[in-house]
């Protein structure tokens, strides 16, 4: 909003309240006397909180009605102008930016509703959102519209952005969030690129976790009081779900906001879903994964007949970049069914807990000047990666696995990674209105995730049974400023600029044994040769300086449009590297002691002599073509310039509701030190460093429709309905794929992975519908997500380096022809974790309706949840095939391509699951209720490229909130 004074400091406009449910400030000397909440006393309560004793406080008494101001004044062009009497001018720092497009979310109703203890439930039901992240882990990673991992999405609590990588189920590239589902309060998602300090270095999206404030847990029309949640599984269906919750106090006064909350959560491993169609899971399960283990392990390897494709070679001909789809047999359906019935699946339990403080401090000035304080600190103990094993009986109905008396149970302890996380947030902000120009907002963070992760080498891995451990601490520190100008130019009416400038620096430190250092461990205590370790993930250091403006239009204009640019830089330095690369200096030919040896003597030299003389020779000619140490140990700096920019576009036409909106972007992401210098051995897999990536590009649209009438129907309804189109076109996009080192020939080495680059841009692209109709007797809300099929493939550089050779060796004199080939060909392919880079996103929806009699006291209802077939799309390469008998299509039921081409793999039948939820407020102080999770017991999963994400089967909890 635009304000303008005089030099008597009069004003024209309105001002916003500055805080939600409070009224507008008037200077203290304007203020009606009464009882007001003394700090002394919220230092007082927060004390008894901290202590875990119980805390009686009188309630301060509010002004009367008569004494009272209105928290917001409403003028409609049509009313100016006005000569208004004095008003204070507070608020145009709070005033948000408008958003245009799809801004749907998780509102605080959603979130209460659903009371979910995990994450997943409440993101899988926003429309082009969805949790990358497996289901019973408390951290989360967040995809919107196709994009996801790595820091691809901005995900921030409270506007401090966390994308912090975990070791998961696709080595390392999920951006991981902490957040407490007991302290949430609202998730806002950003679909598209909208320029900020706060979104540079990701792609586009961008989702704030927002938690708990005062206006959420003060009764109305009071200045102190508190909250407590809880909720507990019951009955036989409780599944795992035990006794959790959280409470929250807090208060204000004219000058002072405290508010402190705390959250527990304990869940024991939980019971999947044991319903299916057979015939939809035996033509559509992706069976790879499971194992069925007899005595003599008769199932343990795929037979011919069982697989659509079986024995497919990837390009580096062997490894994990290979690609079979074997499906379940009925024998092992029924067995997988009776291992769902069975019991709890082991390793999906969790314990979580969570505190947080709150703290505002109001100047009380005519500048709206204030000083907030947020803090939270969180800690989990967890599994992930689970990869189930059932126990079947013998061919001949005995029993030889424990337990299988009774048919197939889960197999004890599956394998997985166990995990403990401890993440801290910290975040001091200043606001303050001086002017319609100088609306500056200052923000100090602080932000450390202490992850510990702990598992055991698997076999067929060099060191099987091995205990292996990956620890990782994530310190984030930095400093935001802002400004919010706000002006009228001519026609164009109010506009308003934001600028940013952030400086931040993350330090990341590892403590990492794998596979490679305990082989090396191993050939050292036994055999007393020194090994040189390498360095799975290193110790880095990055630097960021992000700058961004942003210009948007204001008022009730019939047209909204945003634009901005930004531009960071990532200074990067990583120490203590150790890596190889080849050992070639240059090219031409190297000559062999045969070649000198046959002209020596054709010279006259005698045999001796010219051996000797050719040795000499040959040796020097080694020293000047090969480097003796192909060994990288040393710190590296690495300097990347991002840029960002968007333009926003929206028209309403005045009187219809119809509103139309487009908007395009461009954002680019620096890759990780991770990324760039991951080296090891992984589930017999071995990986190189790459520290030649460029960043990601993404070039992003958004397009849509959006129609809200009030009166629809009767005179207290109200429709809102939204389409829209989404399409990210990604270059440079970070897989994994075969490299040959830094001066190394292509023909020394094959089937090393890295990260790589993408030659091949990666499309996600599709539609969002949402869907909103209420009234006071019932509302139904319904969001539907289809992506449109792009099959993605990996094709990159041999040679990302750009000092590639090749060799060639003449068999007859020995003599070696190096040739520099730069880069080297271009290779495309799938490669060995295909299942997440090859996904075709699934169609998903839910629809929940409810009766709201009562005055909306009661709410009765259900939601139905839909997830389309999950697939994969695999690049299949003919050339790379065996020949003869060997050939995949010998052993796979479907067809191959007659060349190179796609090939689909179907991963997961379709599913529809039903909730059903009852909640009453008996008063404004309480209100319970009850939600029966996947009322049918629907198995429900996601495949990952080593095992399964299985959801809880059917779960009812009661639950209760009590303010006061």
């Amino acid at each position: 909003m635009v304000f303008r004074r005089d030099n008597a400091g009069s004003t024209e406009g309105i001002a916003l309240s500055r805080r939600q449910g409070q009224t507008a400030r008037r200077p203290a000397h304007q203020r009606q006397d009464g009882l007001h909440l003394r700090p002394s006393r919220l230092c007082l309560a927060i004390a008894l909180v901290l202590s875990g004793q119980q805390a009686l406080a009188q309630e301060a008494q509010r002004p009367s009605p008569d004494q009272e101001e209105p928290s917001v004044l409403n003028i409609t062009d049509a009313d100016a102008p006005h000569t208004l009497d004095a008003v204070e001018v507070v608020g145009t720092a709070e005033q948000e930016k408008k958003a245009i497009g799809n801004t749907s979310g998780a509102s605080k109703e959603d979130v209460e509703r659903r009371r979910a203890s995990h994450m997943a439930d409440l993101l899988d039901s926003i429309s082009g959102v969805s949790a990358n992240n497996l289901y019973a882990a408390p951290e989360t990673s967040v995809k919107v519209q196709g994009i996801v991992g790595y820091g691809r999405v901005s995900q921030s609590l409270e506007g401090v952005t966390q994308n912090f990588h975990a070791f998961t189920k696709d080595i390392g590239r999920t951006g991981s969030i902490f957040v407490d589902p007991g302290l949430l309060s609202s998730i806002d998602v950003t679909r598209g690129v909208s320029t900020s300090t706060g979104t540079l270095g990701s792609l586009g999206g961008a989702v704030d976790f927002k938690y708990m404030d005062l206006d959420d847990i003060l009764l109305p029309g009071k200045s102190f009081g508190g909250m407590i949640r809880g909720q507990t599984g019951f009955s036989k269906y409780r599944n795992g779900e035990k006794p959790s919750g959280s409470f929250f106090l807090g208060g204000r006064n004219e000058r002072w906001d405290v508010m402190v909350g705390a959250s527990d959560s304990r869940n024991d491993a939980y019971r999947i879903g044991s319903s299916f169609d057979k015939g939809d899971m035996l033509r559509n399960f992706h069976a790879n994964n499971l194992e069925f283990r007899d005595r003599a392990n008769t199932y343990l390897n795929p037979k011919v007949g069982d697989c659509s494709y079986l024995g497919v070679v990837g390009v580096t001909g062997g490894g994990r970049d290979g690609f079979r789809n074997c499906q379940l047999t009925p024998e092992k359906a029924d067995w997988l069914k009776q291992a769902a019935k069975s019991g709890e699946l082991k390793g999906t339990q969790r314990d979580a807990d969570a505190q947080m403080v709150r703290l505002r401090h109001f100047f009380d000035d005519a500048n709206s000047q204030s000083l907030e304080l947020f803090a939270t600190a969180n800690h989990a103990k967890y599994e992930t990666d689970q990869q189930p094993i059932i126990y079947i009986p013998e061919k001949d109905g005995s029993s030889f696995m424990p337990g299988t008396e009774n048919g197939a149970l889960w197999g004890g302890q599956p394998w997985s990674v166990g995990s403990e996380l401890k993440s801290q947030v910290l975040s001091l902000k200043y606001k303050a209105a001086f002017s319609d120009l100088v609306n500056p907002q200052v923000q100090v963070f602080r932000e450390v995730q202490d992850r510990k992760q702990r598992w055991v080498a698997q076999a067929g891995s060099v060191v099987p049974g091995e205990q292996i451990h990956y620890f990782v601490e994530n310190e984030s520190f930095g400093l935001k400023l802002g400004n919010a100008s706000h002006f009228d130019v001519g026609t164009l009416g109010p506009l308003r600029l934001d600028a940013e400038l952030q400086m931040a620096r993350r330090n990341k430190n590892v403590d990492s044994y794998g596979e490679d250092e305990a082989y090396g461990k191993h050939i050292e205590d036994r055999l007393g040769i020194e090994y040189k370790g390498k360095k799975w993930d290193p110790d880095s250091r990055a630097n960021t300086t992000g700058i961004s403006l942003a210009l948007s239009t204001e008022g009730n204009g019939p047209w909204q449009a945003s634009a901005g640019i930004g531009w960071q830089r990532v200074s990067m330095d990583i120490y203590d590297l150790r890596y190889q690369i080849g050992g070639i200096r240059k090219e031409g030919t190297q000559y062999s002691v045969l070649h000198y040896y046959s002209d020596f003597l054709s010279q006259g030299y005698d045999n001796n002599t010219a051996y000797a003389m050719a040795d000499t020779l040959a040796n020097q000619q080694h020293a000047e073509f090969n480097n003796a140490d192909t060994w990288v140990e040393r710190d590296e700096k690495k300097r990347f310039n991002l840029k960002q920019a968007h333009f926003s576009l929206q028209y309403t036409k005045p009187g219809t509701g119809f509103t139309t909106y487009a908007s395009v972007g461009y954002s680019e992401r620096a890759p990780t030190s991770s990324e760039m210098y991951l080296y090891g051995m992984w589930l017999r897999q071995g990986f190189t460093a790459n520290p030649h990536l460029e960043p990601e590009k993404n070039l992003l649209l958004n397009l849509g429709v959006n129609y809200q009438r009030n009166a629809w129907l009767m005179s207290q309804d109200s429709l809102h309905l939204g389409v829209g189109f989404y399409r990210n076109r990604i270059r440079n996009y970070i897989g994994y794929g075969p490299i040959w080192h830094e001066n190394q020939a292509s023909s020394e080495q094959n089937g090393v992975f890295a990260s790589v680059n993408n030659l091949a841009p990666v499309i996600r692209q599709g539609f969002e519908l949402n869907l909103a109709y209420q009234q006071p007797l019932f509302y139904i809300r319904t969001n539907i997500t289809l992506p449109l099929r792009h099959n993605n493939k990996m094709c990159s550089h041999q040679n990302p380096s750009n000092k590639g050779y090749s060799s060639v060796r003449d068999p007859l004199t020995g003599n070696v022809t190096y040739t520099s080939i730069g880069k080297g060909d271009r290779l495309c392919y799938s490669g060995w974790n295909w299942i997440e880079d090859g996904q075709i996103e699934p169609i998903s929806g839910s629809l929940t309706a409810a009766l709201t009699p009562y005055q909306g006291r009661l709410e009765l209802g259900g939601t139905l949840h839909y997830r389309g077939k999950q697939r994969a799309s695999y690049w299949y390469v003919d050339s790379a095939q065996n020949k003869g008998r060997g050939h995949p299509s010998n052993s796979s039921s479907s067809a191959l391509p007659d060349g190179d081409g796609f090939i689909t793999a179907d991963l997961y039948p379709s599913m529809m699951k039903v909730d059903l939820f009852l909640n009453y407020r008996f008063n404004d102080n309480l209100k319970m209720g009850v939600y029966v999770a996947n009322l049918t017991d629907k198995m429900d999963g996601v495949p990952t490229t080593f095992g399964y994400n299985f959801y809880p089967g059917r779960t009812i909890t009661a639950n209760m909130e009590y303010r006061f």
